[in-house]
């Protein structure tokens, strides 16, 4: 009976780590006010976020926008 308590807790863990969700680059790509958005969050705390996924696939698609030939600006630097 007392496995019960802790393969309870191990339930609700691994149900709450799967609530988080993670945008592919195409999301963000597609997704302009969320890319800008995650891309403020993570630049306010680069320590924390700088390699989630969420983070390198913002920067992913902001990079890709940037360069894409179809976007007509000349990219900042």
């Amino acid at each position: 009976m007392k496995a019960l308590p802790m393969v309870a807790a191990l339930v609700a863990c691994a149900s709450l780590a799967g609530c988080k969700n993670t945008h592919s680059v195409d999301w963000y790509k597609a997704h302009n006010t969320e890319r800008i958005a995650k891309l403020k969050q993570c630049a306010a705390d680069p320590g924390e976020l700088q390699y989630t996924p969420n983070c390198v696939n913002a920067k992913k698609a902001a990079a890709d926008l940037m360069l894409d030939p179809k976007n007509g600006k000349v990219p900042s630097l």
